[in-house]
């Protein structure tokens, strides 16, 4: 049976998560949301909460040393600290000032960028629609986000939960590639090579200056230089959105994505020597397995052989 966690509230949850929680109080939370699915959920979305939080146009504006601040503040006027109110408006407070800057820029200065830099970065769009960006990865607005479409440009990669406004389409301008949708969620990728674009709901189009294609959950298209004619297919797993959810989800993958992932993930040079395992299928997820650990399980499953070089890494 599960033990009766009594003491455990809202409070006592948001005080954990902002780490003003002793040490008695933080192994009691660990053990209740270990306890009961339920109770993990509940932690979770408090987590959320948190995170939700940390959203900032301007990196110099540290929201933890806010928090510390008012604690402090509050802390000399002895008046007791409801860390659960706390939280939720630290997150309402994050997510206004974040809205209203980008209206600021977009009404008053007309235009506006948001770099990743060397870390993920989430960033809630005026319009509620959420863009997460991977490393090294920026969306421009240009021209007024609230005129007659919802239009940015991307370099790099993001995965998007677009708002419904049937109204107003949220289009994507990546290298020669237009990416159209109303209300849906999808990852988009563009480097020098060409642009992929991979849904997880709803309708997608996608165009270039030739051709057009619809995409629908499931399915993706890969856009390269100068391409006449679009053809869709079938996504295999998730392992686009690796950058944000930290675990890579294979569904009868092909080997060759998957070690195309690793190499973007580890930053390593692995190669498939022998062309007939690139079609390999792979279906497993890996979570928080080193590099090594995940080779050693490709190894086992397909009985190859990993060879280490230098600078190199060799499936054979």
């Amino acid at each position: 049976m599960d033990k009766n966690y009594t003491n455990i509230n809202d409070d006592l949850l948001a005080k954990y998560l902002l780490g003003e929680a002793t040490v008695p109080e933080s192994e009691q939370v660990e053990a209740w949301a270990a306890s009961n699915p339920d109770h993990h959920k509940q932690l979770e979305d408090f987590r959320m909460i948190l995170e939700k939080s940390k959203l900032q146009i301007d990196h110099s504006i540290n929201e933890h040393q806010a928090l510390e601040r008012l604690n402090i503040r509050l802390q000399r006027e002895k008046k007791s600290i409801n860390y659960a109110f706390l939280l939720r408006w630290a997150a309402i407070i994050a997510i206004i000032f974040s809205a209203g800057l980008f209206c600021y820029n977009n009404l008053v200065g007309n235009k506006l960028s948001v770099n990743s830099g060397l870390n993920t970065l989430t960033q809630v769009l005026p319009d509620g629609s959420t863009a997460i960006l991977n490393k090294q990865s920026s969306i421009s607005f240009v021209g007024g986000f609230f005129n007659k479409t919802r239009a940015v440009k991307l370099k790099g990669e993001a995965f998007f939960k677009v708002s419904a406004d049937k109204s107003k389409p949220f289009i994507i301008s990546i290298n020669n590639v237009q990416v159209t949708v109303v209300g849906t969620a999808f990852n988009v990728k563009g480097d020098e090579k060409g642009t992929i674009v991979i849904v997880e709901s709803g309708i997608v189009k996608v165009n270039n200056q030739k051709d057009s294609v619809r995409l629908t959950a499931g399915e993706k298209v890969e856009v390269f230089q100068n391409q006449v004619h679009l053809t869709k297919g079938e996504n295999q797993g998730k392992l686009y959105n690796y950058y944000y959810t930290n675990e890579l989800i294979c569904d009868a993958t092909p080997l060759s994505e998957l070690v195309t992932v690793l190499n973007e993930k580890f930053k390593s040079n692995i190669v498939i020597v022998n062309p007939s395992l690139k079609t390999l299928p792979i279906s497993t997820t890996f979570k928080n397995e080193s590099l090594k650990e995940i080779l050693n399980v490709i190894a086992e499953t397909f009985k190859i052989k990993v060879e280490y070089g230098q600078n190199v890494i060799k499936l054979k």
